[in-house]
C-alpha cells in the first residue's frame, strides 16, 4: 500500500511544479533577478555555517530555489527530490543562472538515496512541508546521518506538529483538534482542489496522503543515529504555505493566528550535529 501512497503523492508533486513556477508565492522571476528564496529564519540560524565551499545536501528540494539560494551564498550544493519534473526544472534553472558548476540535482526519494548518491556533506538541510510526505522517519534519520561528515550539521525548519492537528473549521478563538497526533504509520487521505501556492489552480491529481509526526518521532531517531541536539526552537509564526482560515499573512509576510500573534506554535527549527 505504501507504493500507492507514494504514487499518488508523486503525481501531485509532478503536476505542482508547473503551478508553482507560475505562482506569486514562489516568485521565480524575482528569484532569477537575484532575490533569495530563503527566509530570515534559515539565514539567521544556518547561514553563519554556510559559506564559500561548504558542501550542502538539500533533501526534498522541490525545483531547487532554496538549493540554488545556498549556492549563491558560496556553497557547493546537491539537491534531491522524488519528482522528476522538479529535478528537471531545477537543473534548467541552475544552467540558466550560471550555477550548474556548484549545483547538482539528483532524482531520488529520501529513503533510497544512498543507493544512487555517494559522498558526505558538511550540512544536510531540509525545510517547510517536508516531513508530512514521509511515512518512515527511522529510515529518514538513518539517511541524514549517513550523509553527514563527522562534525557535520543537520538543520530543519518545518511546520509545527500542533498546527497540523487543528480542525479545518477551527477559528482563532476555537482552535480545536481535528486530526490525530499519533498516526502509527497510517497516513491521512486528502482530496482537495487547487494548490497551496495557488488555490484557484485547476489540478488533476487532487488526492494526497500525509503523515503528522510528533517531536519524539522526529528527534529520537536522529539521536539514535548518532546526532547531538544543539537546539529546538518553537515559533508562533511561519512563512506562507499553511492554507488555514484561522491564519493571516502579516505585514512582514509571515503567517500568524488571527488575533493571537504570540500564543500558538506554528513552526519549529531543529539543529543537530553528528558526533565527530
Amino acid at each position: 500500500m505504501l507504493d500507492d501512497y507514494l504514487r499518488a503523492n508523486l503525481a501531485s508533486w509532478d503536476e505542482a511544479v508547473g503551478v508553482h513556477l507560475d505562482s506569486q508565492m514562489y516568485d521565480v522571476a524575482g528569484f532569477k533577478a537575484g532575490k533569495t528564496s530563503l527566509h530570515f529564519i534559515e539565514i539567521d540560524e544556518l547561514g553563519p555555517l554556510v559559506g564559500e565551499g561548504t558542501t550542502l545536501l538539500h533533501l526534498q528540494c522541490h525545483f531547487g530555489l532554496d538549493t540554488l539560494s545556498w549556492a549563491r551564498r558560496g556553497a557547493v550544493v546537491t539537491g534531491i527530490d522524488f519528482s522528476g519534473a522538479g529535478i528537471a526544472t531545477a537543473r534548467a534553472l541552475a544552467e540558466e543562472l550560471g550555477l550548474s558548476q556548484r549545483a547538482t540535482f539528483v532524482h531520488s526519494d529520501v529513503h533510497h538515496l544512498p543507493e544512487v548518491l555517494g559522498g558526505r556533506f558538511d550540512v544536510v538541510f531540509t525545510s517547510w512541508g517536508v516531513l508530512l510526505w514521509l511515512g518512515d522517519l527511522e529510515r529518514w534519520a538513518e539517511v541524514v546521518a549517513h550523509f553527514l561528515k563527522p562534525g557535520g550539521v543537520f538543520y530543519i525548519a518545518e511546520f509545527h506538529p500542533y498546527a497540523l492537528l487543528l480542525a479545518d473549521d477551527s477559528t482563532p478563538d476555537s482552535l480545536r483538534i481535528g486530526y490525530p497526533y499519533f498516526m502509527y504509520g497510517e497516513p491521512q487521505r486528502f482530496d482537495e482542489p487547487g494548490d497551496y501556492a495557488d488555490p484557484e489552480a485547476e489540478v488533476q491529481n487532487t488526492v494526497t496522503f500525509e503523515w503528522v509526526h510528533g517531536f519524539a518521532e522526529i528527534i529520537d531517531p536522529l539521536l539514535r543515529a548518532g546526532l547531538r541536539l544543539d537546539f529546538l526552537h518553537e515559533l508562533p509564526y511561519t512563512p506562507e504555505g499553511l492554507p488555514f482560515a484561522f491564519l493571516e499573512v502579516c505585514e512582514d509576510g509571515l503567517q500568524r493566528v488571527k488575533g493571537h500573534h504570540h500564543d500558538f506554535p506554528l513552526s519549529f527549527t531543529l539543529k543537530m550535529t553528528k558526533a565527530g
